[in-house]
């Protein structure tokens, strides 16, 4: 008779102890399990969801080694901060040992199958949805973000998928804080199939080359099955979609890259701080700010301000007082595709490029002023950005900042 040891934290472990992990997961019935209709994409193992109590899990059948190795590899991606399925518990049944006829004879071999439990995600599109919908082309490339951001955490992380797709994939909203912005809801794209995560202390470019491009040829499959089934009547991703996803994959590896340069200089907490960098050169372009700043306090004290301190004044003394009047005036609502330094740098730029054109420093508040009056067909931004060229006039004078 087969033993089946159970491993679930004690929240689970009463309800998943009652179902009926001594037979295979397709002969289970509704009389075994509360199954809820979830359409999953294409799976080498049999998948199977379930209902407990306010919750929804996912159920895979596989062999003993791979149900705890990806169990492993889901605790140790939450561990580092990765967006992956949550793991729930592991269910292993043994079967007894078999005799195996090999090259050198008949041996005997120890069976034994195994079962992982994830917990589904709220507010998630199913993948099967995906190819049903009718996406613009705006939001083809949202969703194409979602994805590429996915595997720069991962790769960034020395983490190596190896099975990427978008049927290995959970795309959901998700309400995520931005430094001195707030929650905006985000499309993101989480990480639903473990079983061949790899990790390294860091990933050569033919690694992360290879896992993207696995995805892109994964895709051509999934569409040649969905149109063969009849789902999908024209191309899900296009020839500009492909040359998209490499191109932002790039983009968005190289803006990491420069994230942590900028923290290692400054000691500033991108992400927590200043919000993604989005465009290249945005290191560099804040770096300059911080230099300047550095300058005009060494000027000021009479002796060499270290770039730390430098960067942690600039941070407190104009960055953060600047966006604390952003989010006073609503501004940051107007520009809902753009950080808070995203935006603080368009405006610095359009500044400098005033002052180079009247051949003297105009100030912030103006600045702000001529900035605002690109938007004058937007009533509720021009009011709010002259309202708060107007306050910045009052705080710090003419030429503010």
């Amino acid at each position: 008779m087969a033993h089946v040891t159970l491993s679930f934290d004690k929240e689970h472990a009463a309800s998943f102890a009652r179902l009926p992990w001594s037979k295979p997961l397709l002969e289970w019935t509704r009389k075994d399990a509360a199954f809820i209709d979830v359409k999953s994409g294409l799976a080498r193992h049999p998948v199977r969801f379930v209902r407990m109590g306010r919750r929804s899990f996912a159920i895979k059948e596989t062999s003993k080694e791979t149900a705890l190795r990806e169990f492993r590899a889901y605790t140790r991606l939450h561990e580092m901060g990765l967006p992956a399925l949550l793991p729930v518990g592991t269910a292993i049944r043994e079967e007894g040992t078999f005799a195996v006829a090999t090259g050198v004879g008949v041996q005997a071999e120890r069976h034994a199958t195994g079962f992982i439990v994830t917990r589904l995600l709220e507010y998630s599109i199913p993948h099967y949805h995906l190819f049903r919908r009718a996406f613009t082309h705006e939001s083809r490339k949202r969703l194409w973000d979602a994805v590429v951001r996915l595997f720069v955490r991962l790769h960034t992380r020395g983490v190596y998928w190896g099975d990427a797709s978008l049927s290995n994939m959970m795309i959901v909203f998700a309400n995520e804080p931005f430094p001195e912005i707030g929650v905006r809801t985000v499309l993101r794209a989480i990480l639903a199939d473990a079983e061949t995560v790899e990790f390294r202390q860091s990933l050569s470019e033919q690694m992360r080359r290879a896992d993207v491009d696995a995805f892109l040829e994964s895709m051509a499959w999934t569409e040649a099955d969905l149109e063969a089934s009849g789902v999908l009547r024209e191309p899900f991703m296009t020839a500009a979609d492909q040359r998209y996803v490499s191109e932002r994959y790039a983009d968005l590896y190289a803006l990491e890259q420069e994230e942590e340069s900028f923290a290692l200089l400054t000691k500033i907490d991108v992400d927590a701080l200043l919000g993604p960098f989005e465009m290249r050169g945005q290191a560099k372009a804040l770096l300059q700010h911080i230099a300047e700043h550095k300058w005009y306090l060494s000027e000021r004290e009479q002796r060499e301000i270290s770039l730390e301190s430098a960067a942690k004044d600039w941070y407190a003394e104009i960055f953060k007082p600047v966006l604390a009047l952003f989010a006073e005036f609503s501004i940051l609502d107007e520009f809902t595709d753009r950080t808070a330094s995203t935006l603080y740098l368009d405006i610095m730029l359009h500044k400098y490029y005033l002052s180079e054109k009247t051949g003297k420093d105009v100030g912030l508040a103006l600045a702000f002023e001529s900035y605002a009056s690109r938007f004058r067909a937007r009533g509720r931004t021009m009011e709010n950005l002259t309202g708060f060229a107007r306050t910045l006039r009052n705080l710090f004078g003419p030429n503010a900042v």
